[in-house]
């Protein structure tokens, strides 16, 4: 648990300084009358080395870690690929650093390079929010999340990239990028209906309101899910081109293994009470900023990801995850919310902002260590190293 401790606190501490001091040097030459920092400054080619070095020694840690673990090593040991639903660019990917004889810490290095680069290179412009994306992402759910939902993840990370398309109207490369994205996780071919969200007319005096009902309109449906059955009779096609087919069928079997009532814990209240914050502040936050439509998109999709989220709480994961696709953007309008309270010395929404957007990893370790189930648990913070 000390090492845990170390590691999830130490470099969320390190990679939030190095950010902050990009974001300083940065706001000091265009004082000056200079142009942004490069992207490929010292601090955050350094951040993201970090949470490459310090992703690349964690080890079974997780389910689907160790299911990618395995999968890889049995590459390596056999010639023989033993999961052929995984998409084609993955399986690629997969096969041919194994084949290539890289050790699996490379393996898992890559796709958290992967990850960490595509969400830093979507905040180039907006680096004022690195600070707090470094310990939202190691004190939160994020880390822990995506080290074992590995090709989720990278999608997530993307999605929040591609945002920047679909604010300048540019379809095609988003489409590119989708196809892209389709190849690492089928799930998403959502992209294509997503890129209309920013679209839809909202009146701008009542969006506070209108978004306050829509959320807790979605935890009061999502807490009587029965309606869900109407909803599976005719989802099961669709279900195959997600490749959630096989998912479904059971819980067409009522096999209670894939279904569970959730619980109004802290993992669904916190994420709750930083989205009222949000909701409530946006319209400030939004004056405070030069006028920038792709904040306004990503508010979108954080209000997206959280109704969705609380509709299908008390089902099952699998069909939380497309969701989840848009997680990095409610990851990133929390960054701005925190930013935003610290800026203007609102101290009480800050306190409650950050308490739940830092708790979780220490929530979860401190379960973990006194309720012991097994060592492949993904809050600890296993190492290969030693």
């Amino acid at each position: 648990m000390i090492l845990s401790l170390t590691v999830y606190t130490g470099t969320a501490l390190l990679m939030a300084w190095l950010g902050y001091h990009a974001s300083q040097r940065e706001r000091r030459l265009m004082a000056k009358g200079g142009a942004e920092l490069p992207f490929a400054s010292w601090e955050i080619i350094t951040a993201i080395l970090i949470y490459v070095a310090v992703s690349a020694a964690r080890w079974l840690t997780s389910w689907d870690y160790n299911m990618y673990y395995n999968y890889f090593v049995t590459m390596q040991s056999t010639g023989v690929y033993s999961r052929e639903n995984f998409e084609p660019g993955f399986s690629l990917l997969t096969i041919a650093m194994a084949r290539a004889g890289f050790h699996f810490s490379a393996y898992f290095a890559f796709w958290a390079l992967t990850q960490i680069t595509l969400l830093y290179y979507a905040l180039r412009h907006r680096k004022v929010l690195l600070p707090w994306i470094a310990m939202c992402v190691f004190l939160g759910p994020y880390y822990i999340f995506w080290m074992g939902f590995i090709r989720q993840s990278v999608v997530e990370c993307l999605f929040v990239l591609m945002v920047e398309l679909i604010v300048r109207r540019k379809f095609w490369i988003y489409l590119l990028l989708t196809l892209i994205a389709v190849s690492i996780h089928k799930m998403c071919i959502l992209f294509v209906l997503l890129y209309f969200v920013p679209m839809i007319p909202v009146s701008q005096k009542a969006s506070r309101w209108i978004s306050l009902i829509a959320v807790i309109a979605c935890v009061l449906l999502g807490s009587f899910p029965q309606w869900l059955r109407v909803l599976f009779d005719h989802i099961g096609r669709f279900a195959d081109i997600l490749g959630y087919g096989h998912y479904y069928r059971l819980f067409l079997s009522d096999n209670l293994e894939y279904a569970f009532r959730g619980v109004m814990g802290p993992s669904r209240l916190c994420p709750l009470l930083s989205l009222l914050i949000i909701i409530w502040y946006y319209p400030a936050i939004k004056r405070s900023t030069s006028p920038d439509a792709w904040l306004s998109a990503i508010y979108r999709f954080s209000l997206l990801y959280m109704c969705y989220i609380n509709l299908f709480a008390n089902t099952t994961q699998y069909l939380s995850r497309p969701g989840e696709l848009m997680r990095g953007c409610f990851l990133v309008m929390v960054c701005y919310a925190l930013h935003y309270l610290w800026q203007r010395r609102l101290w009480w929404p800050f306190a409650v902002m950050a308490f739940c957007n830092f708790y979780y990893v220490f929530y979860e370790m401190a379960k973990a260590h006194f309720t012991p189930a097994s060592i492949y648990t993904p809050a600890m913070y296993h190492t290969f190293l030693f």
